[in-house]
């Protein structure tokens, strides 16, 4: 039986379970909901965004471990340089044990993929200075999966523009499961992440709960009697005021990552501050990969947003703030989800585990 991964992107555990309330409007999600072993009120890692989090997914192991602790690794002449090369990832991951078993592996738009040893890859790729879109993605993913791809599904899209890219992978992903039938197939939604960030988690985002469940329905379709574990790796809050902490802190900052910031050196009041929530823990410092890194972090107040961009919801927040958990849900599962050794998203790691019989080194750390 093959294994069909579908990463959620931004999706809280109460969104998700609020959209399965609804069947006339999402059939696909409340159909999935009823015929899965679900569970909400999952913590999420720390630091809570997109990168550090699949990396997180893909090996079972804190970002202190797997070497991804941010999303970005830098600037250069203004454009974001994304930690978007496999090789950055310092354990094995999950495509990589089932790829040395001898299964065949399709990925689509999974972080942290990009020139990845994937059979059928086609990776998210970010662009900086004068870089072409088509050439990247052909130095960095599978050429002729990409190409058929493009082919066959891509008048779905308009550029880069959700949710029409999500439309887009998700077609994809059911020619390539139809068609190819991989052992393990892993692909990653962002519709909603996109929107959130516009709109905040409102009306409307209705756009993008509607591509969630097409989406979800193209591909469950598709994958027919194969195993499905879906999951989000982290929620959104809504955000009333950004703040660009390099005009007030300066050189005292050393990065700020949403819902959370990191300082080199002290800085006076900062408590005072409205946008002030809580410094992180020795705890979250560790396994973020920032302690030895920074001198201290905080966490955003609620409603507060660090970065330059002006986003209406973000994300990057400590896992315990309130009403910010994410779920796991598994249809057809031959083991069950009984007896997880986590108490964090690292459990859809050792389900991957357990389906594929792969064998994999989680360190088993409850934490």
């Amino acid at each position: 039986m093959s294994l069909v991964v579908i990463s959620f992107d931004g999706v809280k555990d109460l969104e998700f379970e609020k959209m399965a309330e609804n069947p006339k409007k999402y059939p696909n999600i409340a159909g999935f909901m009823s015929e899965s072993q679900y569970i909400g009120n999952v913590f999420t890692t720390f630091v809570s965004n997109t990168y550090p989090i699949h990396s997180c997914i893909s090996t079972g192991r804190h970002p202190k471990d797997h070497g991804i602790f941010s999303n970005l690794l830098g600037e250069e002449d203004g454009y974001d340089i994304w930690a978007q090369e496999a090789g950055l990832i310092k354990h094995e991951t999950f495509y990589q044990a089932a790829a040395k078993k001898g299964l065949k592996v399709g990925s689509l738009a999974w972080p942290v993929s990009a020139s990845a040893n994937i059979k059928w890859n086609l990776p998210e790729v970010h662009l900086v200075k004068n870089q072409k879109r088509w050439q990247e993605q052909m130095r960095h993913g599978s050429p002729l999966f990409q190409t058929l791809a493009l082919m066959r599904h891509g008048k779905k899209m308009q550029g880069l523009k959700q949710p029409q890219l999500d439309d887009f992978m998700s077609s994809a992903a059911a020619d390539l499961l139809n068609k190819k039938k991989p052992d393990l197939t892993m692909i990653h939604l962002l519709a909603y992440d996109d929107h959130c960030h516009a709109f905040g988690v409102s009306e409307e985002m209705d756009e993008a709960r509607a591509s969630l469940d097409n989406s979800l329905g193209r591909i469950l379709a598709a994958a027919k009697d194969s195993t499905v574990i879906a999951f989000s790796d982290h929620g959104h809050l809504n955000v009333s005021e950004n703040i660009n902490l390099h005009d007030i802190c300066g050189s005292a900052l050393y990065e700020q990552v949403g819902g959370s910031a990191f300082f080199a050196a002290p800085v006076e009041n900062i408590e005072s501050q409205p946008w002030f929530g809580r410094f992180l823990t020795e705890h979250e410092m560790d396994v973020s990969g920032y302690k030895g890194r920074a001198a201290f972090g905080i966490g955003a107040k609620p409603g507060y947003s660090f970065g330059k961009k002006q986003y209406k919801g973000n994300h990057g927040y400590p896992r315990d703030y309130d009403e910010y958990r994410v779920f796991i849900a598994v249809k057809n599962s031959k083991k069950g989800v009984d007896n997880l050794p986590f108490d964090d998203i690292r459990n859809v790691t050792a389900l991957i585990d357990r389906e594929l019989d792969l064998g994999m080194d989680l360190g088993l750390v409850r934490k």
